[in-house]
């Protein structure tokens, strides 16, 4: 029995464990693909909520006058007046 293996032996062998395993290889790549985007995704929103902690909040006396006048949800809304029949949308 021969111990010596050739060129041509080793690339037969390759070609038969790729032709043999090729779905499964093809799986593990698009599952690792999909695994790394998926953790790269997480590491930048994790940083984006994090730096967005701090953000200063101040209020010029305009806009707090704005937020005063808003309506609460303890108000009566006042009705709508709708037209009669039907509208078309589309007329101008």
């Amino acid at each position: 029995m021969k111990s010596d293996l050739s060129l041509q032996q080793i690339s037969h062998s390759l070609v038969h464990f790729l032709h043999r395993y090729h779905v499964l290889i093809f799986t593990f790549f698009v599952l690792g693909g999909l695994s790394a985007a998926t953790f790269m995704l997480y590491r930048v929103t994790t940083d984006a909520q994090s730096t967005n902690s701090t953000a200063p909040s101040s209020f010029d006396q305009k806009t707090i006058d704005r937020i005063d006048k808003l309506h609460s949800a303890n108000d009566v809304p006042t009705p709508i007046d709708l037209p009669a029949g039907r509208t078309n949308p589309f007329q101008e």
